[in-house]
């Protein structure tokens, strides 16, 4: 037999997390934050002011948004419209495609341009397959089938911005060769990932001597992999899990500072400050107040 074209054996992975649509209301906003996936918007409808990093602009209808994973950000409506988008957060473990999607910081497509390539079709599908999979009549293989098809049409979308910033020239500072990670690497970073996740060792050394390695190997494989320390993952971690516990418990502070592993409330409440540039009880009120709106 005679080959002509083969396929290598493909083994990366595709997280997507807090797939969602719907908007917001005039007077809107959300402080600076980061998240440790990518996140990925299109604007339905209205206009946000949107900061990423140190740049400023407007985010409008039909403008779409692929935010690097570690980089602070921040949205304000201040205008007298809904914002209306659609929101989710990705991660891949392909050492190669994160090392292009990692060469900016952001990346938008205007309306203009999105609309000349298949960013409107994949929405589209996307869009549809998520009316379907809310509604209560369908059965699992029908949402099975409808999870395959968000899968399918968001790596249609970052392909979609891969060629798009193959475009645009990387700044001279950016201008580097590629620090790629090997798959065996790849593998130690999610372990390591999987350890910081779920607390079962409390130091980055305990965590290192369990999977049988030193700690600055630790720490170098991981930054390689997600860009980030694991230190700092774990910060981002906590402060995800503050911010939720925040907004949708009402635990005193002394209670969250407790089960967050914090020595005290004051310990707590100095750290996320330092995070967030706000101490915790001006981020409760806020989007207490907003999500009570919102029910009314």
């Amino acid at each position: 037999m005679e080959l002509q074209y083969s396929l290598p054996d493909i083994t990366s992975t595709l997280q997507i997390i807090g797939c969602h649509m719907g908007s917001f209301p005039p007077g809107w906003s959300f402080p600076r934050h980061h998240h440790n996936l990518f996140e990925l918007l299109y604007c339905t409808s209205g206009q946000i002011r949107q900061t990423v990093g140190k740049q400023s602009f407007a985010f409008r209808a039909g403008d779409w948004l692929l935010i690097k994973s570690g980089i602070v950000h921040a949205s304000d409506n201040s205008s007298e419209e809904h914002y209306g988008f659609f929101n989710l957060h990705f991660d891949l473990d392909d050492p190669i495609i994160r090392e292009r999607l990692c060469r900016e910081d952001y990346v938008m497509i205007p309306e203009e341009e999105a609309a000349e390539c298949a960013l409107p079709v994949h929405f589209k599908a996307i869009e549809h397959a998520l009316l379907q999979f809310s509604r209560n009549d369908i059965d699992h293989a029908d949402k099975a089938m409808n999870r395959l098809v968000i899968q399918a049409h968001t790596l249609g979308t970052i392909t979609e911005f891969m060629r798009y910033g193959e475009q645009v020239p990387l700044a001279e500072s950016d201008n580097r060769g590629p620090n790629l990670a090997t798959v065996s690497e790849t593998e130690l970073a999610h372990a390591i990932e999987d350890q910081l996740r779920n607390a079962a060792h409390s130091s980055i050394n305990e965590i290192a001597a369990y999977l049988g390695m030193s700690r600055g190997r630790c720490t170098s494989i991981f930054s390689k992999v997600y860009g980030q320390s694991p230190r700092q993952y774990r910060s981002s971690l906590v402060l995800n899990q503050a911010k939720h516990l925040l907004v949708h418990s009402t635990h005193t502070m002394e209670e969250l500072a407790e089960q967050l592993g914090f020595q005290s409330a004051s310990h707590f409440s100095r750290q996320f400050r330092r995070w967030t540039g706000m101490p915790p009880s001006a981020f409760r009120p806020k989007f207490m107040t907003s999500q009570q709106k919102e029910m009314e």
